[in-house]
């Protein structure tokens, strides 16, 4: 039966954020000049927001959030401003081994991976040792996991302007697959249509989920599937309520028959052997905000083995989670709240 009264087991959070305590000057100064996010909006997230995320993994809210029993999944979403390649690279290394020492030992935190711009280093060409700066990069992400014992890796929606199907991509999508490690992803901080209506703050209620969309369906037409078939991705926020637009999607590939093309691994140029919807049913879900009614037709498109809870800590607390939570069958509410993601992670308590 359907419980009444707000859920009030452990939770698995998928989505939890955080940021380097020695990151936030530098954070709080890009958030202020986005063009994309209205004043006020910057006032709270510099002020609040970020706060609670350069808490060193043990602020006073995130400890109540987690509780004696709840588990948070930990992701940096990283974004940067015009670098050299090998200042990014010492950045994104410096913060992985920030994630591990924050992470390791505590069973209630599990450390995830950060990645410099893929795109960017596919440009920059060769470092001084003859390697590109992707293989450096794709190294050191391996050392992440292998090493350092992250158990994921957060993408960003975009980097630098440009989608998760880009090429730029393929070779963390390749390690993740042999690692057998999920990748997370999460609207990027500036969305490529970000610099919208800021007299209101569209950017957050929609655009963020606009993004995310566009993500997800651009790495679905470009063959990701096809090319890493094994590959875990969860996608936050309902995937920004892409599984509304299978019939849109259908509707547009019979019309356009020839647009869902990818390039597989021998560079030959192939069609899609599947719809767009089959590949959607493929990515794990988070439920971050989600009405009774969102999860119910989600479950109805992919399963509610795809489905997970995030709460956006702390963008949101678990509250809304709860009561909605609350309202679903005890099978459906077990596997949402905790089992799911539970198994995504190969999780064991006490295991750290």
């Amino acid at each position: 039966m359907s419980g009444k009264q707000p859920y009030d087991g452990p939770i698995f959070d998928v989505q939890a954020h955080a940021i380097k305590p020695s990151s936030y000057d530098v954070v709080a100064t890009a958030i202020r000049e986005s063009a994309g996010i209205e004043d006020g909006t910057a006032d709270v997230i510099i002020n609040d927001i970020c706060k609670k995320l350069a808490d060193d993994l043990q602020g006073e809210d995130r400890l109540m959030a987690l509780g004696r029993a709840n588990i948070q999944v930990v992701t940096i979403n990283t974004f940067f401003p015009p670098l050299p390649a090998p200042v990014m690279l010492k950045i994104v290394h410096d913060l992985n081994i920030w994630m591990c020492e924050k992470t390791t030992g505590n069973p209630q935190l599990i450390g995830t991976a950060s990645i410099p711009s893929p795109p960017f280093l596919a440009t920059v060409g060769l470092a001084t040792d003859g390697k590109t700066f992707i293989e450096k990069a794709i190294a050191g992400l391996r050392h992440s996991i292998t090493n350092l014992g992250l158990k994921g890796v957060l993408f960003a929606s975009n980097y630098d302007g440009v989608f998760l199907g880009d090429a730029a991509f393929d070779p963390y999508f390749a390690l993740a697959e042999e690692l057998g490690v999920p990748i997370i992803i999460h609207p990027a901080i500036d969305p490529v249509d970000g610099n919208f209506v800021r007299r209101k703050n569209i950017p957050t209620y929609s655009g963020f989920l606009n993004d995310q969309r566009t993500a997800l369906l651009d790495l679905v037409m470009a063959g990701t599937y096809e090319k890493y078939p094994k590959l875990t991705i969860i996608a936050t926020h309902l995937g920004g309520g892409i599984l509304t637009s299978l019939g849109r999607f259908k509707a547009l590939s019979g019309r356009f028959p020839a647009d869902p093309w990818y390039t597989d691994l021998k560079g030959n140029k192939r069609l899609l052997p599947n719809p767009i919807d089959f590949y959607l049913r493929k990515i794990y879900y988070d439920c971050n905000n989600a009405e009774v009614s969102d999860i119910q037709h989600a479950v109805s498109v992919v399963g509610i083995e795809h489905l997970c809870t995030g709460s956006d800590y702390p963008w949101t607390d678990d509250k809304f989670t709860r009561v909605v939570l609350g309202q679903l069958d005890d099978s459906t509410r077990s596997k949402l709240a905790y089992e799911n993601a539970s198994s995504l992670f190969k999780y064991r308590l006490g295991r750290m």
